[in-house]
């Protein structure tokens, strides 16, 4: 049960420094301060080298900020957006992309303490870009989930997924 005990530790780890950082007892590590440097205000948004952002990012800008954050990726970049308090709502031109399927929504962030749960609207967004399937990843826990335009898709035989 190694594996098990060492996700676990994993997983303590990263909500204790997301609760740091939240609480202003720790800060963000220069590579991710210089993620935020390139969108530090609600709504703006930078292109960053292809997979060179991950999930756990974006939880840790939303624990310094408070902020929603999304990652969507395209074929060539990343692209972090930077959301306000409980929301991210994508400008025009990144709502372009994402319904001609130029970019997809890899993840985005939620304040949620135990289990995460996605919301009507972020099922309707994926339902409105015609895309499957997104991760939430809450920026208080650091626990992901993936989750589907169709709420019955969520269940697969034997349980939830």
């Amino acid at each position: 049960m190694k594996v098990k005990q060492n996700l676990l530790a994993s997983t303590a780890s990263t909500q204790k420094s997301l609760e740091a950082i939240r609480n202003g007892d720790a800060g963000l590590n220069e590579r991710r301060k210089n993620i935020l440097a390139r969108v530090p205000n609600p709504n703006d948004w930078g292109a960053f080298e292809y997979e060179s952002i991950t999930i756990k990012d974006i939880a840790y800008l939303s624990a310094a900020t408070k902020h929603e954050f999304a990652l969507l990726r395209g074929k060539t970049k990343d692209i972090v957006f930077h959301g306000i308090e409980r929301h991210c709502e994508f400008t025009d031109e990144l709502l372009i992309l994402l319904k001609s399927k130029k970019l997809r929504l890899i993840a985005h962030t939620h304040p949620d303490y135990s289990s995460i749960e996605p919301s009507e609207d972020d099922r309707d967004f994926l339902k409105y870009i015609d895309q499957k399937r997104s991760t939430i990843i809450s920026y208080i826990t650091g626990y992901e989930m993936e989750f589907t335009a169709n709420i019955f898709d969520d269940f697969v035989e034997g349980g939830i997924r």
